[in-house]
């Protein structure tokens, strides 16, 4: 509509979302502030609470800039959890920017807000800072070390002789941060999201995705060979009982009936409940099309839904019979319903989409040959047989089928299954006046050769009413006003109207309009459906439901067949090998699912490799190599969030197939949850290879075999632990909200940031051993250090000064052999060298880690694992995907 420039809606955005972001911050800034215990000062305070918030616009509208800028979600996601790992990794944290390799340092000083946001609270906490060496902080220390000027602070910043270091000491020597720079920092993040917002503006003004108003057509490689349908071969196929507009009782008992009386349907509300459906009566014969009409509010859906045993809440009484029988156990196998919206897999052809259908729907007696011959006939009175081996594709995108091509699709996955009853829920819906006219004409040929319909439809032209046999008619709050036949150009049913009160309706207008317009008049002076309930009209359709069944009856229609017992057509072991036979093809052939996968993984394998780049056996290389394994695990976080869009947008489909009842929820689930692990298993095999040896792991065999196979497992977790979360929240928006909380106490309190010993007593006593990211890293870093030495470098060593007269093994010797660490030149008389590990099994200890646990943490990996996979399966079961 051209109402306002697109770029001013990402402007707004920003402004919009800054009450809501600051209030968000405020209250995340006094929790960890006090909880924390930062500096106790009002200008900090406010300060740190500035740099945060400022860092929060900076980051929302680089998220949001990637996100225009991203074609769809799976780029998104990717892109973005890579630039969030680069953020991260070249902050100064891990590495002070002198010691980050030179093909990164123009990302720290360049492109990094996080960097300048990071560097901006550290000078504000540490500006007035003063921290104490004590205990394991002084080297020697214990028991007859109490002398200063004979031991040295193993802090970063300390000056010989003193005890205490400054704050502002130690963050420029350890992290090369300068409390003078502090508010050019700040400038620069504010200097960042004014360039993040402007960007963000000129994407959204000038960058389109998908095809609008148009299509484009994608056919499968290499084409099944299949003999086409022509019109002789359907003719000569057709039943030689030609239905009429007016079924005779020969034809009512050669075909399907279906019956309805003394309908009601509630729902609960907040202090009691509603009625939707109030005492409708009516019934379908075979030949014939009936529409179901009302204004918004009628309940026509519900009365589709509810007829169709489609709902899933509320309360639904009265008599429902098909044949004159009780509904059986296969009713929703065998009958068809073309929902509203066309919910089809896009990563299939039209033909693979309907034999799908057909194979799963019909009895399995019936040879699939002679399936594949039923769907290639559907494909032809579809008038899709240009069309059958094209993806069905996805509007959003633009690649695909038409969209009324699609609600042809969607009528045709009902029809290869050979429905007794066709039930549709406005298949004109978003379509032109032509596709509209050819999908009725569609339906009106399938009503001639015998097929029972019922259709829900919104206002029609009257060409496309007058293909009606019969209407029913809902008033708001599920009131019948009418049901019979319309007659030719509606003349039955206008002289209904007009013979009970209602205006004349002119020549011209249209008779769907005009009753819509008489019985949904607000303040009319006549209660059409209590008119209806006292018409002779009425009476003579409660007579005619009766007479139907009557005749079901005497024939012996009422029966059923052998396999209406039965709700699903075929075996649950025929069922998992379709399903997971198309699931598996669908995951080969989505392209961007599996390439953002693969990018993800070698692009952040190579991004952390390179941050630790062919470490040594020095002491700060003892550190790097346990957060180059840590920063491993965290990336599981990412894949956490790849896998729940595309298990959300699967389980729609499910949630359409299986209210068909091809399958059931244990064919979904296993197949959705394994077709992934081959992919993952490539995927995380190209990590390992491109991470270890470009950080220079142990190259002991059976080490790197367990480096393997404990993060494959852990790859699998995460996608089991993704789809857990997908299960059970409604969309993407819910789940994305999920997932950090579950992320974060994984990632707090599994003991390589914090280490148990120092972990407060409410983390260490559950928490910690709930953590999967304790058991992996504690396999993999063991793992690693085991047996390990260490050899410092001349810059990582820390000097002491002996008294005088005394060697340096004199001195601390004794010391030294219940400590941890070595010195490398125990006879000198001056300046002791001091090395803070000997070997990587010390490092372990001060994590409360051990190499012997590897393999019994293997195993508990693999039972997070199976119950990821077990809540999974669970929710999948009892989790209502179409409420109704």
């Amino acid at each position: 509509m051209s109402m306002f420039h697109p770029g001013v809606l990402a402007l707004v955005q920003t402004v919009a979302d800054m009450v809501p972001n600051f209030i968000t911050i405020a209250l995340f800034s006094l929790i960890l502030y006090e909880a924390a215990g930062l500096a106790q000062t009002a200008g900090q305070f406010f300060a740190f609470l500035l740099f945060l918030f400022s860092g929060c616009l900076c980051l929302t509208a680089m998220f949001r800039l990637i996100g225009n800028a991203s074609p769809n979600l799976d780029i998104g996601h990717t892109v973005s959890g890579v630039i969030l790992l680069f953020s991260i990794l070249l902050n100064g944290y891990l590495k002070p920017p002198g010691q980050t390799g030179w093909w990164y340092r123009w990302i720290y000083w360049g492109i990094n807000p996080l960097a300048y946001a990071y560097k901006a609270l550290m000078a504000n906490e540490f500006r007035n800072l003063e921290l104490e060496c004590t205990g394991m902080s002084l080297v020697p220390s214990g028991p007859g070390f109490d002398d200063i000027a004979h031991q040295v602070c193993t802090l970063q910043g300390a000056r010989p002789g003193e005890l205490n270091v400054l704050g502002r000491d130690y963050i420029a020597v350890g992290y090369q941060i300068y409390i003078k720079d502090q508010w050019k920092n700040f400038a620069a993040v504010i200097g960042y999201w004014i360039v993040f917002v402007i960007a963000m503006a000129v994407v959204m003004e000038f960058v389109e995705f998908g095809n609008t108003g148009y299509t484009i057509r994608v056919y499968k490689r290499r084409k099944p060979k299949v003999t086409l349908v022509t019109e002789d071969q359907v003719s000569a196929s057709k039943e030689t009982l030609t239905f009429s507009d007016s079924p005779t009782d020969e034809q009512i008992l050669a075909g399907t009936t279906f019956t309805w009386k003394d309908l009601n349907y509630t729902v609960p509300v907040k202090g009691g409940s509603r009625q939707l459906l109030d005492n409708v009566a009516g019934f379908i014969k075979p030949g014939q099309m009936t529409a179901l009409m009302g204004s918004s509010g009628a309940g026509k859906t519900t009365l589709l839904d509810s007829l169709s045993q489609r709902k899933t809440i509320g309360k639904l009484e009265g008599q429902v019979l098909m044949n004159g029988a009780e509904l059986a156990r296969s009713f929703r196998r065998s009958t068809g319903y073309a929902e509203q919206l066309d919910v089809h897999a896009p990563l299939v052809t039209v033909r693979e989409a309907l034999r799908f259908s057909a194979y799963l729907r019909q009895e399995a007696s019936v040879p699939d040959a002679e399936k594949d011959e039923y769907v290639e006939r559907v494909i032809y009175l579809l008038g899709m047989s240009e069309i059958a081996d094209c993806m069905v594709g996805d509007p959003e995108t633009g690649e695909g089928i038409s969209l009324e091509e699609r609600k042809r699709l969607t009528i045709g996955v009902e029809l290869v299954s050979k429905p007794k009853i066709l039930f549709l829920d406005e298949p004109t819906s978003g379509l032109d006046a032509q596709a509209s006219f050819k999908i009725v004409q569609f339906l009106r040929r399938l009503a001639a050769e015998g097929l029972t319909i019922l259709c829900t439809i919104h206002q029609p032209s009257s060409m496309l009413f007058e293909a009606f046999d019969r209407l029913l008619l809902l008033a708001r709050g599920g009131h019948t006003v009418y049901f019979g036949d319309l007659g030719s150009d509606a003349s039955t049913l206008i002289g209904y109207f007009e013979r009970n009160g209602a205006p004349k309706c002119p020549p011209s207008a249209n008779p769907a309009e005009y009753i819509l317009d008489v019985a949904g008049k607000s303040g009319s002076a006549i209660d059409w459906p209590q008119m209806w309930r006292d018409s002779p009209e009425c009476q003579s359709v409660l007579t005619e439901v009766d007479r139907i069944n009557a005749l079901k009856h005497q024939a012996g229609a009422d029966h059923g067949d052998a396999g209406d017992n039965r709700i699903y057509a075929r075996s649950i072991g025929y069922q998992m090998k379709l399903v997971f036979r198309r699931m598996f093809l669908m995951q080969w052939r989505n392209v961007e699912y599996q390439t953002t996968r693969l990018a993800l993984q070698v692009i952040c394998a190579l991004a952390i490799g390179f941050t630790f780049y062919n470490l040594g056996d020095g002491s700060a290389d003892l550190q790097f190599r346990v957060m180059a394994t840590f920063f491993s695990s965290v990336l599981s976080v990412l894949i956490v969030n790849q896998v729940i869009p595309e298990f959300i947008r699967s389980r729609k489909i499910y949630g359409r197939e299986s209210s068909t009842n091809q399958y059931g929820w244990l064919a979904w689930a296993t197949a959705t949850i394994l077709t992934e692990w081959p992919f993952a298993l490539v995927a995380n095999t190209l990590f390992v290879v491109c991470l270890y040896w470009t950080v220079g792991l142990n190259p002991i065999s059976d080490r790197v075999g367990y480096f393997y196979i404990s993060y494959i497992l852990l790859g699998f977790y995460s996608l089991s632990l993704g789809q857990a979360i997908a299960s059970f929240t409604p969309n993407e928006i819910v789940a994305s909200l999920v997932v950090p909380i579950a992320s974060a106490f994984s990632t707090l309190v599994c003991g390589t940031t914090v280490p148990l010993a120092l972990m407060p007593k409410f983390f260490s006593s559950w928490l910690y051993y709930l953590s999967p990211f304790t058991y992996f890293l504690e396999g993999v870093i063991s793992s690693e250090l085991h047996g390990s030495k260490v050899q410092c470098k001349p810059e990582e060593l820390f000097t002491f000064e002996p008294p005088s007269n005394s060697t340096c093994n004199e001195y601390a010797g004794e010391w030294i052999k219940n400590a941890v660490g070595y010195m490398t030149n125990p006879d000198a008389n001056s300046a002791c060298k001091y090395c803070p590990y000997a070997m990587g099994d010390e490092y372990l200890v001060t994590l409360s880690w051990s190499f012997t646990h590897r393999w019994r943490n293997f195993g508990i990996m693999i039972g997070f694992l199976a119950f990821n996979i077990a809540f999974a399966m669970f929710i999948i079961k009892v989790y209502k995907v179409n409420k109704r």
